[in-house]
């Protein structure tokens, strides 16, 4: 009995052993299985922490997989179009090589129209290349695995290029020793090499819409690298090119030709962003196509653009300059000269030099609001708006058409003399010094949407606009020949100036939209703004001090002994 109940004690233990090994082990297994869940869960948060850190809060939701792959090949017509327009320009060049005419040159007199006109569609041209990547920039970028910052990059990252093509390009050209041939085909060299490589990034990017996401993400910047050569050699000539217009153009004329030029620039703001909402509707016809093809077909465009500015020149530019008639230098005077002011080639060489520098300076300051603008209305709409691309390209007509109607209000203006130049300029500045407010995302512009941003950067845009072109306008008249203030330095000034503030405006914009919110961005360009308005201020000071100066001087000349 007793080893009976000894037998029944070890069996119950022995059992109770057993559930507990069992359990102890049926344990183990889930911790192990949890724990392995659990450092999977951490290893996704950790890398989707990452990917809305380096997109910031705006655009976290954006990704390469929720874009189509669809792409939309280049036509065979296309290419036969581009092989006879190289071929026809090849056959124009080989007759002026043998000493004949370009077709549209006039070498009788050297401020011609058809010659001013290609001067202008050139700069129009140069801001289509711009603006025409900017309303796919960031799906494009997020389709090739990039960020929002990344797309600012693709954007201006060219531009450091472009500022050493510039600066390398100076000495190139003199315009002591000027040589109208050698300026000419340097152009046109320069020129149609960008067009041919336009023609290669296209076909190079509908290639990469079939290619992994890795191969994708190294041929983003590939492309970058591409497109950044292109406009290295796109700037080389643009001294020579400046310079060229500068030898043609009458002194009574430039600030009109400025203001013409400045309106040719916004206008290609215009033109690009619809030219690629007409662009994409063509080749979309209501298919979902791929942000990477789209922008093929982008460069596609631009590289039509570049071939309109190649036959402008080509035909316009002429071989030899001709010498500038009395009578075309000659500046019309109104009668009551109390009221004329000081033109900045009249002043003495000290004021013109404080003119040209003050202006080389706004040029830094200037083109970094304007570029702002572009950016930061295109990425806001698209975004915090929820427009499509195609509609965020097409509605910059507005801030695009209100500057380009000041500009011709302006023109008109300055052609009639109805207001001096001076308080043209200043009273501009100031206006558009007060529409950066409306920048803000005041409370009360909720119920209007949308239509509060377009209003606000139609006023900066268009006022700056005009400010802009009597800035340059002022200094191409001050700058002397032979001195540390001449032409061509302005010119690699202006042009570093623009190149430099378009390189770090859509980056910086997009950055601080992206992890500062609007009011952010709408408080730097208040301080760029007022920086611009300083500039202004200091420099219409030293043409009003210019006229007092030469009063004071004619009573000295009076004042009896």
């Amino acid at each position: 009995m007793a080893y009976l109940l000894l037998a029944l004690c070890a069996g119950f233990l022995g059992r109770a052993c057993a559930e507990v090994v069992a359990e102890t082990c049926s344990t183990s297994w889930i911790q192990e299985g949890y724990v392995l869940s659990s450092r999977i869960a951490r290893n996704v948060e950790v890398a989707e922490a990452s990917r809305v850190q380096e997109q910031g809060p705006l655009t976290e939701e954006l990704n390469a997989k929720g874009f189509s792959d669809f792409t939309v090949p280049i036509s065979p017509r296309v290419i036969m179009m581009m092989v006879v327009f190289i071929a026809l320009l090849i056959a124009h060049e080989a007759f002026v090589a043998v000493g004949m005419k370009p077709l549209m040159a006039n070498h009788q007199k050297p401020n011609s129209l058809p010659m001013q006109c290609a001067f202008a569609l050139n700069w129009l041209i140069m801001m289509v290349s711009l603006s025409m990547l900017v309303p796919v920039s960031l799906d494009y970028a997020l389709a090739m695995g990039q960020s929002a910052t990344a797309s600012g990059v693709f954007l201006s990252g060219p531009t450091v290029f472009a500022l050493l093509g510039t600066v390398l390009g100076r000495p190139l050209t003199s315009e002591v020793n000027w040589d109208q041939v050698y300026a000419r085909n340097l152009w046109i060299r320069c020129n149609s090499l960008v067009f041919l490589g336009y023609l290669i990034l296209a076909f190079l990017m509908q290639a990469a819409s079939h290619w992994s996401d890795s191969a994708r993400k190294t041929a983003f910047w590939a492309f970058l690298f591409v497109n950044a050569i292109l406009q290295f050699f796109n700037s080389l000539p643009l001294v020579g090119w400046s310079t060229m217009w500068n030898i043609v153009t009458p002194n009574s004329q430039k600030t009109l030709w400025s203001m013409i030029t400045i309106s040719c620039r916004n206008a290609g703001f215009i033109v690009g962003p619809v030219c690629y909402a007409a662009l994409s509707f063509t080749v979309r016809k209501g298919r979902d196509v791929s942000p990477v093809s789209m922008m093929g077909w982008s460069f596609i465009g631009l590289a039509m653009f570049q071939a309109t500015a190649l036959v402008m020149g080509v035909l316009c530019l002429p071989t030899v300059i001709a010498p500038f008639a009395k009578e075309d230098e000659v500046e019309e005077v109104p009668e009551n000269e109390e009221e004329v002011e000081l033109n900045p080639e009249e002043l003495p060489p000290d004021s013109r030099r404080q003119i040209v520098w003050n202006i080389i300076a706004y040029c830094y300051e200037r083109p970094f609001t304007v570029s702002a603008i572009e950016v930061s209305t295109m990425m806001l709409l698209e975004v915090e708006y929820g427009w499509p691309s195609e509609l965020c390209g097409a509605s910059f007509m507005v801030v695009g058409g209100a500057s380009i109607l000041m500009g011709v209000v302006s023109s008109v203006v300055m052609a009639r003399k109805w207001i001096k130049d001076s308080i043209l300029f200043l009273g501009s500045t100031f206006i558009s010094l007060a529409g950066v407010l409306l920048l803000f995302d005041w409370p009360f512009f909720g119920a209007f949407g949308a239509g509060s941003l377009l209003v606000a950067d139609s006023l900066v845009y268009s006022f700056s606009s005009v400010s802009n072109g009597i800035a340059q306008g002022w200094a191409t008249r001050a700058a002397m020949k032979g001195t540390n203030f001449d032409i061509q330095t302005y010119r690699v000034q202006n042009v570093a100036g623009v190149q430099i503030s378009r390189f770090v405006a859509p980056i910086f914009t997009r950055f601080i939209l992206d992890f500062g919110g609007r009011n952010f961005y709408a408080l730097v360009q208040l301080i760029m703004c007022t920086m611009g308005t300083s500039t202004v201020c200091r420099t219409v000071w030293l043409v009003w001090r210019g006229r007092s100066q030469e009063r004071n001087a004619e009573d000295e000349i009076l004042k009896p002994e």
